[in-house]
């Protein structure tokens, strides 16, 4: 029986949506989710698929507030400020022209990294994000990130809060043809009314273009695939998923609106060795995804 996960979504994307599902009970001990839970996951699989997706490019990578703004990607240009000036870079030498800095630190902090209106509410960002090129001589795709507490905290309309801490490394690889992200990355995401948790990804995440891609460029359109197992601790609840992408993501770069809502359908599925799942579907551009739980039927 599929079970529908209730409307709050702990990530960016829907800060607005932010509200109570119950508080949370302990799973039962058959591997099975509580619907506290379930839903908990549900926001954190949708969170982290829209978040690392844009991680294709290294203006998503190192620009990530931008995805909620009505602007293209950009590429890395050491003419451009982002995020209005927001993080310090150490250096913005590109060797080889590719668009990935042959070794940037950049370092969000505040009170320049505060932003005013951010959906109806504020925005702070802080922490590190070092970009580096490990083919200096040679202008590709590949790609280097290292994350140290690089932070989201959002606050909404209503004075509820969200945070997303994120520490790991992502690297990228790949050719015209298409490109393939490592996301080893371990997020703990707290928010008003919840208890914290924690989620330690090792995905890989294939980006397949309609058309061959460009390095330094925007995305074009594509399919997306995520595939790999991730481990999900919240209190006293832990548990190992197997990652799967049953119908691939379409990205759709003709989409309007923040780019990070440029999926405009597909599924991700987050499965227990129980068999029970989450699953994320996106049924259209700029619409929020639907999260359901689906229980074993024999458990």
């Amino acid at each position: 029986m599929r079970g529908h996960l209730c409307g709050i979504s702990l990530g960016l994307s829907a800060l607005l949506a932010l509200g109570g599902c119950g508080s949370d009970a302990t799973a039962p001990q058959n591997n099975e989710l509580s619907a506290a839970t379930a839903a908990d996951a549900g926001a954190a699989a949708q969170d982290e698929v829209e978040e690392a997706t844009e991680s294709f490019t290294v203006g998503g990578q190192i620009d990530p507030a931008a995805s909620f703004a009505n602007a293209a990607p950009s590429a890395f240009r050491p003419s451009v400020a982002f995020l209005q000036d927001c993080a310090s870079i150490s250096s913005a030498t590109d060797t080889d022209g590719d668009g990935a800095p042959d070794n940037a630190v950049f370092t969000f902090g505040l009170p320049a990294c505060h932003f005013e209106n951010f959906r109806g509410g504020t925005l702070d960002l802080t922490g590190v994000i070092t970009l580096s090129d490990p083919t200096l001589a040679a202008p590709d795709f590949a790609w280097h990130a290292d994350l140290d507490d690089f932070t989201f905290a959002a606050t909404n309309v209503r004075s509820e809060t969200f945070t997303a801490v994120r520490n790991g490394t992502r690297d990228l690889t790949g050719n015209a043809d298409g490109i393939t992200l490592a996301n080893n990355v371990t997020t703990v995401r707290t928010a008003s009314g919840h208890l914290p948790l924690q989620v330690t990804h090792n995905l890989q995440l294939a980006f397949t273009p309609a058309t061959a891609l460009t390095a330094g460029q925007p995305l074009p359109s594509g399919t997306v695939t995520v595939t790999g197992t991730l481990t999900f601790v919240r209190d006293d609840v832990s548990r190992t998923f197997t990652v799967t992408t049953p119908v691939p993501l379409a990205y759709d770069a003709s989409c309007t609106g923040p780019r990070r809502f440029r999926i405009r359908s597909g599924e991700v599925r987050w499965t227990l060795p129980s068999g029970g799942y989450v699953s994320v579907t996106w049924p259209a551009c700029g619409e929020r995804p639907h999260r359901d739980y689906v229980p074993n039927p024999s458990a």
